[in-house]
């Protein structure tokens, strides 16, 4: 085989613009996907898509400048591309944080149920909204238990922030993707969100260090003004169909 996509109808499964997906809630990314294509092969999709990853252009009737100007958010390099200044704050918010009684936890210490239960509140506590297709969802976090990444944010013993990100390793590189954030919103004395945030790109760098490839670290689409400090903006491309 040289080449598969999975569809959802006419659209790639899980793009973001497909107006009848059959599932909308899983933790699946949906801003930057990339075709696990053979690098010889060149096709013509019958399929609609408008989140090409430029990574692999194996599509002729797509286009990555013509009739789409969307962008995707990679993180930046957290060992190159932010000042000593910035570096030398998150450090000190982290050691604040463990200092007041917090600590880390990794995802690979809890169950697929456990990882679940805790975002699903958190994200509560964050969104107020409550995740749909429960069941579903539960039995996607079991099965892929292992493509999770990072560290849950713990202070007193008591969660209080994860930053839910879900991963897949090919010769391409190592990709993480942030799927979304829930925590604690009473917490006032630390910035919940900024410390998972960091923590989790620094541990992702190492992974990624580790296994000798480059890191992809996608947090969606390049939307708010918080990604425009933490990203670098990349073009998406979309099939002329």
């Amino acid at each position: 085989m040289l080449g598969a996509a999975c569809l959802d109808g006419k659209w790639l499964v899980n793009d973001f613009k497909n107006p009848n997906k059959s599932i909308s809630s899983l933790p699946i990314p949906n801003s930057s996907i990339v075709l696990p294509f053979s690098s010889d092969v060149k096709c013509i999709a019958p399929f609609k898509t408008k989140c090409l990853s430029p990574l692999k252009k194996n599509i002729i009737n797509s286009s990555f400048n013509l009739f789409t100007k969307r962008t995707a958010a990679f993180a930046k390099n957290v060992r190159e591309d932010f000042s000593k200044k910035t570096v030398s704050t998150r450090r000190r918010e982290i050691k604040k944080f463990i200092a007041d009684g917090g600590y880390f936890v990794d995802v690979s210490q809890l169950s697929g149920e456990e990882l679940f239960s805790i975002y699903e509140n958190l994200f509560f506590m964050r969104r107020g909204a409550i995740i749909p297709e429960r069941e579903i969802n539960i039995d996607f976090f079991v099965k892929f238990k292992d493509d999770f990444i990072g560290e849950v944010l713990y202070l007193n013993d008591n969660p209080v922030g994860i930053q839910l990100l879900i991963t897949s390793t090919s010769t391409l590189g190592f990709f993480v993707d942030f799927i979304n954030i829930g925590y604690d919103m009473e917490i006032k004395a630390h910035s919940i969100g900024t410390i998972l945030m960091w923590n989790n790109l620094e541990k992702a760098t190492e992974k990624a260090h580790a296994l000798a490839l480059p890191l992809h670290f996608s947090f969606g689409f390049m939307s708010g003004k918080y990604k425009q400090r933490w990203c670098n903006p990349v073009g998406v491309g979309r099939t002329l169909i």
